[in-house]
């Protein structure tokens, strides 16, 4: 029987959540049943790349190497000619501009994976307009080709009841999983060391929170809720990533020593290690990346009580706490709450949590049985 082919379409390979939930799905593929391939449209960005980590796969990685504003004129038109090349049997877009760009080509299944609720993340990346009307078209096109029977999946349960809700839209869900070889548990007797070697305050409880600096996230939340603890001189907020809003939080906060900006950094597992808490303050989510890395480390996590975040926590509420979205003051005293509470059990109860629900092998596993049955029912 022939390999089924299956080809990953990606603007870029920048470092975020659905490159490397798609890299998570390649690299544990059976290479006896399927045969993977990455398009990409952009060029890359040398120093925000992960497109080393998917040549190290040996599949074939072929590009158009547009800029951004000739992509949305002749996108379609190259990105076909390269699946041209490739002749997949399945073409996945990850997000909806890639989806857009394989629609010139006919002779494949066309699938992605919607890893947002368009209406809530769009205004925050493009503006409030722009997103808006953006999210409208794309749903709009989803809507359009669901009722023509192409296959569409969403990455956390807590979404498919959102457009299920919001939009009446009935869409799957295959939830993201954490690589577990790359975000390792920690060993709690090497947390000084760790903490000296990233120069880290020893003796006091780091809550740690690692994304972009967008609203969306909310890290002013985080900051006002720390700043408000009874308890904030024997603990330490460390903030990883950067962004638009990361400068301007900066220039207000960091004069509190206790309030650690560290910017954007390739070794975020041994920050994770060397940490107590994470600490996430999200409005919106798909289902997060950085809560499924922080619980793969062993780290308990303080979550804000939007639906994704409470869909991570039912899988054990013992593995951490969450307050209600926008409520600083119930933050900051649950903050002051878990400095005297057993972090070490919490911690170990979200890492049985992550291997037992969102272990990225588990999620290939699960896109794969999708491929097949996709293929024998001829993409319908």
């Amino acid at each position: 029987m022939s390999k089924i082919k299956v080809t990953f379409v990606e603007t870029n390979c920048k470092k975020n959540g659905p490159i490397k939930q798609t890299l998570n799905i390649i690299r544990n593929m059976d290479k006896e049943v399927f045969e993977p391939s990455l398009v990409t449209v952009w060029p890359e960005d040398a120093d925000n790349s992960m497109i080393d980590e998917y040549k190290k796969l040996g599949i074939p990685v072929l590009s158009a190497n547009m800029s951004k504003k000739k992509s949305v004129l002749f996108g379609k038109k190259e990105v076909g000619q390269l699946l041209e090349q490739l002749q997949p049997d399945i073409v996945q877009g990850v997000g909806m501009p890639p989806y857009r760009m394989t629609l010139g080509y006919k002779r494949a299944i066309h699938f992605v994976t919607l890893r947002n609720y368009c209406y809530e993340d769009y205004p925050d990346y493009y503006g409030k307009i722009p997103g808006t009307v953006m999210a409208f078209l794309d749903l709009n096109l989803i809507k359009k080709h669901m009722a023509a029977g192409e296959p569409f999946v969403t990455c956390s349960e807590s979404l498919t009841k959102m457009y299920r809700s919001r939009q009446n839209m009935e869409i799957p869900y295959i939830r993201n999983g954490v690589d577990v070889s790359q975000y390792t548990k920690r060993n709690c007797d090497e947390i000084d060391d760790v903490r000296r070697k990233l120069d880290l305050p020893l003796g006091k409880v780091i809550y740690v929170y690692s994304g972009g600096f967008i609203d969306r996230k909310n890290q002013r939340e985080a900051i006002t809720a720390f700043l408000a603890m009874k308890k904030n001189a024997d603990a330490v907020l460390l903030l990883l990533g950067d962004g638009t809003n990361f400068e301007a939080l900066k220039d207000e906060f960091s004069k509190n020593t206790n309030i650690l900006f560290r910017g954007k950094v390739s070794n975020v597992n041994e920050y994770l290690h060397a940490s107590d808490v994470y600490l996430a303050t999200s409005k919106s989510e798909g289902l997060p990346n950085g809560v499924l890395e922080a619980m793969a480390c062993g780290l308990p996590v303080l979550l804000s009580d939007i639906p994704q975040h409470m869909e991570v926590l039912e899988a054990d509420p013992q593995c951490g706490h969450s307050y209600k979205l926008g409520n600083a003051k119930q933050l900051s005293a649950l903050m002051d709450q878990m400095m005297d509470e057993n972090l070490f059990e919490m911690g170990e109860r979200s890492y049985t949590a992550v291997m037992e629900n969102f272990t990225a092998e588990g999620m290939s596993k699960r896109y794969q049985n999708l491929y097949l049955k996709l293929m024998n029912k001829g993409g319908r």
